[in-house]
């Protein structure tokens, strides 16, 4: 079953067209019961001098409210002419109206969500998913957003009624469905994503969701959130390229806390975008070459990454031409000078 785009009236439950069918059914009961008791003014065509019977009433009542009216059955009197206008009438204006409000929310709606979600899913390219709208899902697609990342470059994957619509609210794209199905992730073009945040809240859906995530787009990042360390290494093996234990990362700013007094708020200030430090990497610039991490102006390097290793900044004698820099700097002041 692929993804749904979410949008806030959902298709009517087992539960609603219960009520609506019991309704329609209730208001014909009405209709006949009031039929049979002034059953006497009446006439029925092909009975002549006899009045019609509970099935008669019941056929009649039926053909009435459908607007078929064959005209074998008729009302003589003045009440009962006044009966079928004042009571019949409304009730097959409730009932036509019930029958094609119910068809509309099954049946075209149905294909207007099609519809929606087939544009939705055509804008994408180099799009961020995040599987999992909780605590860590919200936090992500808040700096997602801060980043300027745009919204409509953002899907998120959750089926909690809730959670979609308070990710809808922030106008990215929300579509319910469940990330660990390939169907749902290839519903939203996982293998155009650039990006994919694994946040379910449970290692084991986390791994099954990278797994699919892997299958499905081979060159996709898959950033992953793991509760529990023994199961870092599943997540390594599902094809997670970074793996966040908020568990572990918290455990350490709180041991921290009890030593230094000024640590976790530094530390935020540098995770958050917000923030009046701002943790960042970027490319070596062309007239940085040659030049060692600490002679940088605005910015403080903590690592120098060349190819796959990363050195320590103290011991690296100069940059070098593709070297990526690990920095802090104040605001916007770890913009790359111009070549």
């Amino acid at each position: 079953m692929a993804g749904k785009l979410y949008t806030p009236v959902r298709l009517p439950g087992i539960p609603s067209l219960v009520l609506r069918a019991a309704s329609v059914l209730g208001l014909i009961g009405l209709a006949v019961l009031v039929l049979y008791v002034d059953r006497d003014n009446l006439v029925d065509a092909s009975t002549p001098g006899e009045h019609p019977g509970f099935l008669d009433c019941i056929y009649f009542a039926m053909v009435t409210i459908t607007t078929v009216g064959y005209g074998d059955i008729y009302p003589e009197a003045i009440h009962a002419r006044l009966i079928d206008a004042f009571l019949l009438a409304p009730i097959r204006l409730i009932v036509l109206f019930t029958f094609l409000g119910t068809a509309y929310q099954l049946v075209i709606k149905r294909f207007q969500e099609e519809y929606r979600m087939k544009r939705a899913v055509t804008k994408l390219n180099e799009h961020v998913i995040v599987c999992g709208y909780g605590a860590a899902g919200r936090a992500a697609v808040q700096e997602l957003l801060l980043l300027e990342t745009p919204a409509d470059q953002i899907v998120v994957l959750d089926e909690s009624e809730e959670a979609l619509s308070e990710a809808a609210e922030s106008g990215v794209v929300a579509v319910s469905g469940d990330a660990t199905r390939e169907s749902v992730l290839a519903s939203v073009a996982v293998d155009r994503a650039a990006n994919v945040i694994v946040c379910p809240g449970r290692d084991d859906t986390a791994v099954l969701i990278a797994l699919t995530a892997r299958d499905l787009s081979p060159k996709a990042k898959i950033i992953a959130t793991c509760r529990e360390e023994e199961n870092v290494k599943l997540l390594q093996r599902s094809g997670a390229d970074t793996i966040v234990s908020p568990a572990f990362a918290g455990g350490n700013l709180m041991a921290a806390a009890t030593r230094r007094a000024h640590i976790v708020e530094t530390m935020q200030e540098v995770l958050s975008v917000g923030g009046a430090l701002r943790l960042d990497e970027r490319p070596v610039a062309a007239g940085e070459v040659g030049k060692r991490p600490n002679e940088l102006e605005g910015v403080a390097v903590l690592r120098v990454y060349r190819g796959n290793r990363h050195y320590d900044v103290a011991r690296l004698p100069h940059l070098a031409e593709g070297d990526t820099i690990v920095f802090v700097a104040a605001g916007a002041a770890g913009a790359a000078p111009a070549s």
